[in-house]
């Protein structure tokens, strides 16, 4: 349960676990939101807890798997919780959001006491990456489990520098996600004589100040298909967010061998200490592309990538699933 048809890396995620559920389960996505208007998002709410509630009535459900961020997100997802945890149905909490420390702080603490609260009975914690585990340590039980978010190989790169150096940048438009920060890096490489391209998701065109749309491409949202494509055509992926859960953009990046140079927030996604750069120096992001737009510093990234890319195998995830759904099933029928 969650977000499984709108737009972000929660989607992705759930439906690369849909298609690859563990042998001996089935399972279906009930989604939770949409990207439309607030009537449309009350709608979807209300008829997905319809769908839970008939599930939960023709005994459909033998674990409640729910997928879940901060602020509203979170105390919709409570109450899905509550709604299982009614029906003595087992759940799973899935928590993806890079912020959820600073959710879990706000109303001086009052957030974190009652997030502590739903999610110490009736429930097992998955975090994405290991560094959560002392970040939220104050309101997740100690028995949460790291799950990495999976991707898989979906294109084959030559990865070829080319002598006009494409930037990708696959994000939303929101608050930290680093835009802006993007823009600067390019101006920068521009300023070293280097001829680049900036392409990035989540802003129009429209949305780019006049005196940028030379260099600067806004794709606003795309497809599956048109990030295929993207991803082909350029030679780095480049992350400069204020603070990131586990990026599926990064993890698609590595999976399908693009070199990616990304902010503290994503040390632990690409887990290579050389690309990752601070966010207080945009020199240093530009004369870091241009050195390894060397090509045998290049293929040097590429390889340590691949390596670093197997932890986000699809193999690797249904047999954490798997491990998690025996678990619970195993206790439910003690």
């Amino acid at each position: 349960m969650g977000p499984g048809e709108s737009q972000g890396g929660i989607a992705t995620v759930m439906n690369n676990m849909k298609s690859n559920t563990p042998n001996g389960y089935h399972s279906e996505i009930v989604n939770t939101h949409c990207d439309g208007s607030i009537i449309q998002k009350i709608n979807v709410w209300n008829n997905a807890r319809k769908l839970l509630k008939r599930k939960i009535r023709r005994k459909d459900i033998d674990i409640a798997h729910i997928h879940a961020t901060h602020s509203i997100s979170w105390w919709r997802k409570a109450d899905l919780k509550r709604i299982c945890k009614k029906k003595s149905i087992p759940v799973i909490i899935h928590i993806h959001s890079g912020r959820f420390e600073e959710f879990c702080s706000s109303f001086f603490g009052l957030t974190g006491y009652l997030v502590k609260k739903i999610l110490s009975s009736g429930c097992k914690v998955v975090i994405l990456e290991e560094r959560w585990r002392g970040i939220l340590r104050k309101w997740i039980p100690e028995d949460s489990i790291v799950i990495p978010n999976p991707s898989y190989k979906k294109i084959s790169r030559e990865n070829i520098v080319r002598k006009k150096l494409h930037i990708l940048m696959l994000s939303r438009n929101s608050r930290g996600k680093g835009h802006k920060f993007a823009i600067n890096i390019l101006r920068s490489l521009e300023s070293k004589g280097v001829d680049a391209k900036l392409i990035m998701t989540g802003i129009t065109q429209e949305e780019i100040d006049s005196k940028n749309r030379k260099s600067v491409e806004g794709k606003g949202w795309v497809s599956e298909k048109e990030k295929k494509e993207l991803m082909l055509k350029s030679d780095f992926l480049i992350m400069p967010s204020q603070f990131e859960g586990s990026s599926m953009s990064v993890i698609e990046s590595m999976t399908n061998f693009l070199p990616c140079l990304v902010s503290p927030a994503s040390s632990q996604t690409i887990g290579i200490d050389e690309l990752v750069i601070p966010l207080d120096n945009v020199e240093e992001w530009s004369e870091k592309i241009i050195s390894l737009s060397n090509q045998d510093e290049y293929d040097r990234v590429v390889n340590l990538i691949t390596v670093q890319s197997e932890k986000y195998s699809i193999e690797n995830n249904i047999k954490n699933i798997n491990s998690l759904y025996d678990e619970i099933t195993r206790v439910k029928l003690q």
